[in-house]
């Protein structure tokens, strides 16, 4: 992760933030804007680590993957549709007919019944 995708998305980075550092309380957190040295202060001083640790610690932190309350946040939804085409086999066309199915033909069962 950058450090901007960290502070975009602040808020959602909290959960994952005490996940890391349970000392740090939610409220100091919630105050924050999600500037790196803010961050890395308020942390330190939750912990009682020095400053320069936290930000090391902060930096091994940020090479794991975008926790998944940041990356499904509602801002993401137009880039997450536009990023879908790659999961697409080659050839597939976007907006080709799910007929391979075979079911377009049988009407849908009415909800709730079995039969």
């Amino acid at each position: 992760m950058q450090w901007s995708d960290i502070q975009q998305n602040w808020r959602a980075m909290i959960p994952a933030i005490q996940g890391r550092w349970p000392d740090v309380a939610e409220e100091d957190l919630i105050a924050l804007s999600g500037d790196r040295d803010e961050v890395i202060a308020t942390v330190a001083g939750a912990t009682g680590e020095t400053p320069a640790e936290i930000g090391r610690q902060m930096e091994d932190w940020q090479q794991g993957p975008m926790p998944a309350d940041a990356y499904a946040d509602p801002t993401h939804d137009e880039a997450a549709a536009r990023d879908s085409e790659r999961y697409l086999p080659d050839g597939e066309d976007v907006y080709s007919g799910d007929d391979r199915f075979g079911d377009d033909d049988v009407a849908d069962r009415p909800m709730g019944r079995r039969d």
